[in-house]
């Protein structure tokens, strides 16, 4: 797929990694839809940066909680009035709580697989269908690309790493019902950026990880390549592409 001119959605693109890979999607001249819950100040820089860029880029933000089903559902319909019908979806919004076993009420249980799982299977049901009827019936190309994380095995953090699990999931199952024009693949990352909470000038010693062979953490840049790579690549479906620093295999 060539990324200029496509329309793509970016959940939770105001900061952090969704804003870099919205600015990168936004360099390859697309138009893209930056997704916000509450931070409209954020997403509303975000989309600025892009309609700042090279000519053609276009950005348009959009409100919605993925919490709630009822406005994932329409979320898709306003990119498609606002931009056109969507072509990539980028799925990285997500909630992540520190929660042991015994402390995961359902609460916070289910608000971990509405935002993780839910959301995800909805938008891309949603474009999928948007594609087949709106945009040039069901040979219609298209790309999902969600955000998980290099390690889902996480009893500190419960009900996040068994969301993030069936996200994976999700994506193998998707790549076999969405065959042979939408390639459904996730990335799974690693260290990227510090908690919003840590000075990132003291990473190291405020967080207190082992990051692996590659023994740093990750860029921005290095994360955005990775997805765009999958964009621009009409033959990987189904896939995990770890972009971790080698954490996986140490």
């Amino acid at each position: 797929m060539n990324p200029n001119g496509k329309v793509a959605l970016v959940t939770g693109a105001g900061k952090r990694i969704g804003r870099a890979l919205a600015l990168a999607l936004g360099d390859a001249g697309c138009r893209v839809a930056v997704h916000y819950k509450g931070s409209e100040k954020d997403a509303l820089e975000t989309a600025a940066l892009i309609n700042s860029l090279a000519p053609g880029s276009e950005a348009v933000i959009i409100q919605a909680d993925l919490a709630d089903p009822k406005q994932v559902e329409t979320l898709v319909a306003s990119v498609a009035s606002r931009l056109g019908p969507l072509e990539i979806l980028i799925n990285n919004a997500s909630v992540f709580e520190r929660t042991e076993l015994k402390y995961v009420d359902v609460d916070s249980w289910d608000r971990h697989f509405a935002i993780n799982v839910r959301a995800p299977f909805l938008l891309g049901q949603s474009m999928w269908k948007q594609l087949a009827t709106n945009a040039g019936g069901p040979d219609t190309p298209g790309k999902i690309i969600s955000l998980n994380d290099w390690s889902t095995a996480r009893p500190e953090q419960f009900a996040y790493g068994v969301t993030k699990s069936a996200l994976s999931g999700l994506t193998r199952t998707l790549a076999l019902a969405l065959a042979p024009n939408i390639q459904v693949n996730e990335i799974a990352l690693g260290a990227i950026l510090p908690p919003a909470n840590i000075d990132a000038d003291r990473q190291r010693e405020q967080i207190k990880i082992d990051l692996g062979p590659a023994d740093r953490m990750g860029k921005l840049n290095e994360a955005a390549d990775a997805v765009m790579m999958l964009v621009q690549n009409d033959f990987i479906t189904g896939e995990t592409i770890n972009v971790d620093g080698g954490k996986h295999i140490h």
